[in-house]
């Protein structure tokens, strides 16, 4: 049994999406394919549309109003991208956290179960181990999953004419 440790999360436990809400939309399945994404370079041409639309804007035919909603929905999107780090890192640590829950948990099984199987032999008493058939069953899946496919690699090597180890197998 291998003991996983972690330091202790203290990010956020409690994440808000309340100033994107109206921009939030669920889109139909695959509908993203379809949609543009954003290229390498973007950030210089923010700077420069920063720097050129104010001067030359109006030379260029950009209005106000489209260089506007350009400012906006980049506000936006970077509080999109701010949430999703936000969700991401959240959702490592919950699928980590939950992980090794799960292990410490299976290992707790095999514990109750070694403990059942050790009671039985040392007393003698087999019917222990019937309420906790189950259990002992669960916990010995991997072992039998791994001696299985020794049994069968071991078979497949005296197919090919490959003569066993002195550890039986090929």
């Amino acid at each position: 049994m291998s003991k996983v440790t972690g330091a202790a999360y203290g990010g956020p436990l409690e994440i808000s999406l309340k100033d994107l809400d109206g921009h939030l939309i669920d889109l139909p399945k695959n509908a993203m394919q379809r949609l543009r994404s954003a290229q390498d370079g973007i950030d210089d041409v923010i700077t420069e549309l920063a720097q050129s639309v104010p001067l030359h804007g109006e030379d260029a035919g950009i209005t106000s109003k489209l260089y506007q909603s350009f400012v906006d929905d980049t506000a936006i999107i970077e509080k999109f991208e701010a949430g999703e780090r936000e969700l991401e890192k959240l959702l490592e640590v919950v699928r980590e956290s939950r992980a090794r829950k799960v292990h410490n948990r299976e290992n707790t099984i095999a514990q109750m179960a070694d403990a059942a199987k050790s009671t039985a032999h040392r007393t003698g008493d087999k019917s222990i181990l019937a309420p906790f058939e189950k259990t002992i069953r669960y916990n010995s899946q991997i072992a039998e999953k791994a001696a299985q496919t020794r049994r069968k690699n071991a078979e497949a090597k005296a197919a090919e004419g490959n003569p066993p180890d002195g550890n039986g197998t090929p």
